[in-house]
């Protein structure tokens, strides 16, 4: 009597392959959208706060008919606060924001309402005006030209800048009056 074996049971090295193909595509895929999470939460602190600035200023423009002048934005200036200059900027640091007297930049901070509950990493500077002397694209450091008007009635900008990686290359956020839009640089930094 001749006893049958059963049939082979596996797979075949081609349909191992699709499978193989296939993990690497979603693995793919995985990579790309935590990576894109993880920039957007590395500049969520500058975008928060940048919005907080432009809704303070508002507030303030609202009862006092004018922006508060807090600190020069230009990227050369190292007025950002609560930094101490821009080197402390590359430090990849946290900084506490600090309190100060009526006329000084910290005080300026405290009269617009602006006071984090966390230390910061960023530097911030806030530079309004009216008329002219609306700072330009040189001035605020960024590689885009935003467009924004030399002169105007009254006007903000809101800068939030940070070497996150230390290697010199800045992210930096921008916000004012001219527009709704935030600018940001080197989100990926």
């Amino acid at each position: 009597m001749m006893v049958r074996s059963a049939p082979r049971r596996g797979f075949t090295l081609i349909e191992l392959m699709v499978v193989v193909a296939i993990i690497g595509i979603l693995a793919t895929l995985g990579v790309y959208a935590v990576r894109k999470y993880v920039r957007a939460t590395k500049t969520s602190e500058a975008t928060e706060l940048v919005n907080s600035i432009r809704a303070a200023q508002e507030q303030y423009k609202d009862e006092r008919f004018r922006y508060l002048n807090v600190s020069s934005v230009d990227s050369s200036s190292g007025s950002f606060f609560p930094h101490a200059a821009k080197a402390d900027l590359s430090k990849n640091e946290k900084h506490t924001w600090y309190t100060g007297a009526a006329n000084s930049i910290a005080g300026r901070w405290a009269e617009l309402g602006i006071a984090p509950s966390a230390p910061v990493q960023f530097g911030y500077a806030c530079q309004a005006g009216q008329g002219a002397g609306v700072p330009t694209q040189a001035a605020l450091g960024i590689a885009v030209n935003l467009n924004y008007p030399a002169s105007a009635p009254d006007w903000y900008i809101a800068r939030a800048m940070a070497d996150r990686s230390g290697q010199a290359v800045y992210t930096v956020v921008v916000g004012s009056n001219f527009t709704d839009n935030l600018y940001i640089e080197n989100e990926a930094e």
